[in-house]
């Protein structure tokens, strides 16, 4: 018995026994529902990678040692800076106090590196501050007789090519030198005058920390940075969500408060990967939610328009959703949870299975329009159908399979849940919609619409046919189209950019973007551990110096090698320095400000000064000391900059000289309140740290971490690779965004290639199998082959990218398209008396019905805001319109070529 009459009689016993038939499939679906409500959905990024890779296990074990490996990021502007900070502080102390929120650091306490500054300032700063302890008295002599002595030095002085100072000497002296004429042209040039010197950007050059008078900021201070650490650091929304929500509700709060008061609250923005992550699950979930319930309510509705009979919608979309329902109840017992890709796929599954129904049921109202039984119709329908709904439902099944043995888990469970669903979803087809038409059968006048015409209606083979030369012609085009869209398709980019994902006016995207090019932070930072302090040291030193870091950020200054000998020579500092009269000779300076008559002499220095540097450059040059000749000339710009602000409004640039020389000596006077705190300096423990600092740098296992923020997004494939060469060849224990990125990236890629082409094979393979001849494998693969080629030509003229989420289309479409190939092929082998045209025109509203379904669901992917889930849906689309156009245009002609005899 062929299998065909065996599957008419197993589905006219169901059609026989409508009611335990269904029955059975609601016992089916209770389970199904009950377990799709067990179903975890995990929502971290974390679980789309290979978790038994080497960068995982790297990246995981950091996660258990520190916490989150990324911190939330509430970026601050549009107000002054002092308003700034107030906020950034308030915002910070308020978050401490909330349980989501494990840690929240506005700035660094600032005291405390400068009481350790001893630990982080070049030992010849030391040296030369121990010269100073007892120098020779400069009491009674005032500001102006010391700028005569600076003039007269500066007009007549000894060769500098005798000056015996080493190279390193020389260069901290240059950028201390560099750091008062900053802060000077600062003092010029501000709108109003600054607040008070900004020692901490001195001591940031040695703590490597790249701090604002402790703040985080972008580099021109008008974005502070709060950086806020989650309790739980796991990437799952459950824990995510609350946590970015109460940051966002703290925020909101604290600047309705602050406006209340009649201040001015700063714009506040969230990004760092937390907010990555939490915009795009949001977005993902309004978007699956919204098109989900779009893509079935236009599946029925389009059924229902074309067949014009709510019987026959039914019919279709019963057995489908309850496929769906089976497919996701499965799901807990295949992979145990779905993740962001498997559950955006659901509303695909709506278009795929509505194929086979429509399919199935066109062929049991043709039986029924033949005259048989309505049992006798079910059966043979099924049972003529079968054939071609397994090839179809097959060669999706085996695509969706070679999916799930690839490496990336994104891609691999994805191909077990959607494997699994078309499964579920022939299995009711088969199961379902013959028990159900037996209860439900559509009226005889309602099933004409998608039955084809009776021959004797059809017109002549005349009519009927393509000349050949245009047959021919046809088909050659098509498939040189093809051929070129494949050509084209190798040369369509990868787009590494998942910010380029998320919606076009996503705020975390929009700071991740503008911190990148305005500031040395971002979110996509690369972590080392160190074993030891000695360790650490080496990292951050080789780190500083890769192009590719932008900033090395690690506490190893404040442990130095000698940090023995330096607390020895800062106490002996202290106790020389409590001897001096340095405390009164600056209460005097201060006294007496910046006279005009000094205020001259000062200018005449500088334009002096410029001929000094410009003869230290020529002798550091001619001694080869490149490096030195870039920092004089670095402060020789400062010096000239300086003298034409000086030049240009000369008593304003009094008035604001003698500012700064007033804060130059507050600042001398702190920092002799500090040298004297060093007289009590003991030697530092990372147990005495801030507790900030502590739980960032310092792990309870022992490691130490080091942590480098890229120059360059790492969302450039060149920018990520050379970074990540860079990076191990420091340590091949390094860990972070960027390394689960590249590793990401590498994966989607490799099993995009992989899976498609496998697919792509095992499909063909099938489908030869299937077909039996060689007029019917090319009648049901050529539709497909044409319209891929036609899609990857489209997309790159088009200038359409892959990305992390379109990537997958084509093998979608391979699987989504093959059925109007292959039932094409069925149909044109059963329809032997129909011409080309007339079998296009027979099963057109039958392939157009299956097209349309598919469509109408992707049609609502396209919309959503997220431009991932959208691109796949405009991708898939261009695919799916493609193949239908080939299939009901070329296909006739390719079987009016191989099928010459064919007779109407």
């Amino acid at each position: 018995m062929k299998i065909t009459q065996r599957i008419a009689r197993i589905a006219e016993y169901f059609a026989r026994n409508p009611w335990s038939i269904l029955g059975a499939a609601a016992v089916l679906s209770i389970l199904a529902l009950w377990a799709t409500l067990q179903l975890p959905v995990h929502t971290s990024r974390q679980a789309l990678l290979p978790q038994d890779t080497a960068v995982a296990k790297r990246f995981n074990d950091f996660l258990k040692n520190y916490g989150a490996a990324s911190d939330l990021m509430v970026v601050l502007e549009g107000a002054p800076r002092g308003e700034l900070e107030s906020f950034a502080n308030e915002l910070a102390a308020r978050l401490e106090t909330e349980p989501e929120v494990g840690q929240a650091t506005s700035r660094l306490d600032m005291g405390f590196f400068l009481n350790h500054s001893y630990l982080l300032m070049p030992t010849e700063t030391l040296d030369k501050l121990a010269e100073m302890a007892s120098p020779p008295t400069l009491h009674g002599e005032t500001m102006e007789v010391n700028l005569r002595k600076a003039l007269s030095w500066s007009q007549d002085h000894p060769s500098l090519g005798g000056a015996d100072t080493d190279l390193q000497t020389a260069e901290a002296s240059l950028n201390l030198a560099a750091f008062f004429l900053e802060e000077w042209q600062r003092w010029l040039s501000s709108e109003t005058v600054p607040a008070g010197l900004d020692w901490s950007r001195l001591l940031a050059k040695n703590a490597a920390m790249g701090m604002s008078d402790g703040y985080f900021a972008s580099r021109d201070g008008r974005m502070l940075f709060v950086f806020v650490h989650p309790e739980n650091p796991s990437g799952d929304f459950e824990h995510l969500g609350p946590f970015v929500e109460k940051v966002k509700q703290v925020s909101a709060a604290l600047a309705k408060q602050t406006q209340a008061a009649g201040r001015t609250p700063p714009t506040v923005g969230l990004t760092g990967l937390p907010a990555l992550e939490y915009e795009e699950y949001v977005n993902i979930r309004k978007d699956m939610t919204l098109v989900t319930i779009t893509s079935a309510s236009l599946v029925a509705a389009l059924i229902l328009l074309v067949v014009r009979s709510v019987r026959w919608a039914a019919l279709i979309f019963i057995p489908m959703g309850l496929g769906v329902l089976w497919s996701l109840g499965l799901a807990l017992f295949t992979v145990g949870h779905l993740n962001i890709i498997t559950a955006a796929f659901i509303a695909i599954l709506f278009g795929l299975g509505a194929d086979y129904g429509i399919f199935t049921s066109s062929r049991i109202a043709e039986e029924r329009r033949a005259g048989k039984p309505l049992v006798k119709a079910i059966g043979v329908g099924i049972g003529s159908s079968f054939v071609a709904v397994l090839t179809a439902g097959g060669a999706s099944l085996l695509i969706f399979s070679v999916l799930a043995s690839v490496d990336f888990p994104g891609f691999a469970e994805l191909g077990v849940v959607a494997a699994v669903g078309v499964l579920m979803i022939l299995t009711s087809t088969w199961m379902v919609q013959p028990a159900l038409y037996a209860l439900l059968p559509p009226k005889l006048k309602e099933i004409d619409s998608l039955a084809p015409p009776p021959a004797s209606a059809a017109p002549g083979n005349r009519g009927g046919a393509f000349p050949r030369p245009v047959a021919m012609a046809l088909v050659i085009l098509a498939i040189a189209g093809a051929a070129f869209g494949g050509w084209k398709g190798f040369d369509i980019d990868f787009d590494y950019d998942v910010l380029a994902m998320l919606p076009e006016d996503s705020q975390a995207a929009n700071y991740q973007r503008r911190m990148v090019a305005e500031s040395d932070y971002q979110s996509e930072v690369i972590i080392f551990t160190a074993r030891d302090m000695a360790e650490a040291r080496r990292i951050t030193s080789e780190a500083g110096k890769l192009k590719t870091i932008a900033q090395a950020q690690s506490l190893t200054g404040l442990f130095p090698v000698d940090a023995d000998e330096r607390l020895r020579k800062a106490v002996s500092i202290g106790e020389a320095f409590a001897r001096t009269d340095y405390a009164l000779q600056v209460e005097e300076l201060g006294r007496a400000g910046l006279s005009s008559k000094s205020f001259e002499l000062l200018k005449a220095v500088l334009e002096n000064g410029a001929a000094l540097i410009d003869e230290a450059q020529e002798q550091a040059f001619s001694a080869g000391h490149t490096h030195l000749v870039d920092s004089l000339e670095n402060v020789r710009e400062q010096v000239l900059a300086i003298s034409a602000r000086l030049a240009a409004d000369s008593e304003l640039g009094r008035v604001r000289s003698e500012s700064f020389l007033r804060a130059l000596l507050s600042g001398a006077d702190a920092g002799l309140n500090i040298i004297d705190i060093w007289r009590q300096a003991r030697p530092l423990m990372p147990e005495q740290l801030p507790p900030a600092l502590r739980e960032r740098f310092f792990a309870a296992d022992g490691s130490i971490a080091v942590y480098a923020f890229p120059a360059k997004s790492v969302y450039d494939p060149d920018n990520l690779d050379a970074l990540i060469k860079d990076v191990y060849n420091i340590s091949a224990e390094a860990t972070g965004f960027p390394t689960t990125h590249q590793a990401f990236a590498k994966a989607v890629v490799a099993s995009f290639t992989h899976g498609t082409q496998l697919a792509l094979a095992l499909c063909l393979l099938w489908v030869m199998a299937a077909t039996h001849s060689l007029r019917g494998f090319a009648l049901a693969a050529l539709p497909l082959l044409i319209g891929g080629g036609w899609m990857l030509g489209l997309m790159a003229l088009n200038g359409i990218r892959y990305n992390y989420a379109n990537i997958v289309a084509l093998p979608l479409v391979i699987a989504l398209a093959v059925d109007y190939g292959v039932w094409f092929s069925y149909r044109w082998s059963e329809l032997k008396h129909r011409t080309p045209l007339q079998v296009s025109l027979a099963i057109g509203k039958a392939i157009g019905l299956a097209a349309g379904t598919s469509l109408a669901g992707l049609g609502a992917i396209t919309l959503a805001s997220y431009r991932g889930v959208s691109s796949l849906g405009l991708s898939i689309t261009i695919g799916l319109l493609c193949c239908l156009t080939a299939t009901l245009v070329v296909a006739p002609a390719i079987g009016q070529l191989l099928d010459s005899k064919r007779k109407p």
